[in-house]
């Protein structure tokens, strides 16, 4: 009779007990261990676990056993390299800082339909919430992405060619809201900016969207501001941690490879007053 469901299990459990029984009981002598072993285990087992602590190094091998001319030629691609992208990000903070304040000079501005708001998320930065009919009087614009950028100024290279500028854009909605036009543009670009194809992808998702609070429109601002301040601050994390380390490493390894103070970097600048002596 073949054996029912119920059987298979408890077959199986006595096949696995009885091989446990006679292979593996026996030669670990019952359920006890000797004690040299268990301290020859115990001894491996932590030889095993215990961590290895390995200080950081942010120069490459070749420089290391280049030696200090290697080093300070590392040192002056990074620093020269990093001082560019400093300037860069550097320049970003008047320039949002200016932005924001353009921004709260825009929240009285122009004329407004006023009535229900549509719920802009706070970290947007915006002064006020945006008014539901002002927002459908900017997205109820019959004119494409490219006769804005045929009728509207052209004040960059970009703009030139082909590219929708916000000047653009503001004059294609003359009479509207100035705080919603750049919302609007907002959501299209983190900067003053944006390709013709890009912009008319996101206009045609706001307009095409049929919740009352314009859901998709909100998202794709939040969306684009976010990213905007995100890349700012990947920036300075490049910066700080990762330029200013391997600026540092190579500073001290090209020009006082032998103070013991560079096994402590950065803290053991706090009392560099030993550095002159070790100077090559």
């Amino acid at each position: 009779m073949a054996p029912t469901p119920t059987m298979l299990p408890r077959q199986l459990l006595t096949v696995f007990l009885s091989i446990t029984a006679i292979y593996i009981l026996p030669s670990s002598h019952g359920f006890s261990v000797e004690p040299s072993k268990l301290y020859g285990t115990c001894r491996s087992n932590v030889a095993r676990i215990t961590p290895i602590i390995t200080s950081c190094r942010v120069l490459p091998e070749s420089v290391e056993a280049g030696g200090p001319v290697a080093a300070q030629s590392y040192f002056f691609l990074w620093f020269f390299g990093g001082s560019g992208g400093a300037g860069v990000a550097l320049r970003q903070f008047p320039q949002q800082f200016e932005k924001f304040k353009s921004l709260r000079g825009m929240s009285g501005d122009g004329p407004t339909a006023g009535g229900d708001t549509i719920g802009v998320s706070p970290l947007c930065l915006y002064p006020r919430d945006l008014s539901k009919m002002d927002v459908e009087k900017v997205l109820s614009n019959k004119l494409s992405v490219e006769d804005m950028i045929k009728r509207g100024p052209k004040p960059n290279y970009l703009s030139e060619k082909g590219y929708l500028c916000y000047e653009s854009f503001v004059e294609a909605n003359s009479g509207c809201n100035p705080l919603t036009i750049r919302a609007v543009f907002d959501a299209m670009s983190t900067g003053d900016i944006v390709a013709p194809d890009v912009a008319q992808m996101k206009l045609n998702s706001f307009v095409s969207d049929r919740s009352s609070d314009f859901s998709v429109f909100k998202s794709e601002l939040l969306r684009t501001k976010l990213v905007g301040f995100s890349s700012i601050a990947f920036l300075l994390f490049l910066l700080g941690p990762i330029v200013g380390s391997t600026c540092l490493e190579a500073l001290a390894k090209g020009w006082f490879p032998e103070w013991p103070g560079n096994e402590n970097l950065p803290w053991s600048l706090l009392s560099p007053w030993t550095i002159p002596d070790y100077w090559v």
